[in-house]
């Protein structure tokens, strides 16, 4: 009788505290997704001013990956100047993050002197609160602000 009723507080506690366990989880991805997509910001950023050319992020939403790319100009064998993109770095947007393009820009360019884009996504959880995602054009300083 006394196995049953543990087994059976062992059951209540369980279920009580396991959808409490995937709101965490989920949290703690949400939060990992903000701080990464900050430092990729950074990382363009400074890869910008240090290569001395634009270095863009592509929010490409149905593969849910955020992409660096690189600004590359160079010239045909008749002179003519070239210009093309290159991929860089990778990041997985995960499948609990929703990412929504406030004005339809899924990219946002760095430049060399240090300015960027002005950009501005909202990024939410499943569970969780939303958040305003701005990148401020003059600095390129990402900025993050909790909407709801």
């Amino acid at each position: 009788m006394e196995l049953i009723f543990i087994v059976a507080l062992i059951v209540i506690v369980a279920a009580v505290s396991i959808p409490q366990f995937k709101r965490s989880f989920d949290s703690l991805v949400l939060q990992n997704f903000i701080s990464d997509f900050t430092a990729f910001a950074g990382y363009a950023q400074a890869k910008a001013v240090s290569g001395g050319s634009e270095v863009r992020i592509n929010i490409d939403l149905p593969q849910k990956r955020l992409l660096t790319e690189d600004h590359i100009v160079s010239q045909d064998d008749s002179g003519q100047p070239l210009e093309a993109w290159a991929a860089g770095k990778e990041r997985r947007i995960p499948d609990s993050v929703s990412v929504d393009l406030k004005g339809g820009a899924d990219k946002v360019t760095f430049y060399p002197d240090g300015s960027s884009d002005k950009a501005e996504f909202g990024i939410s959880g499943r569970y969780d609160k939303k958040y305003t995602v701005s990148v401020e054009p003059g600095t390129g300083y990402v900025n993050v602000k909790q909407t709801e």
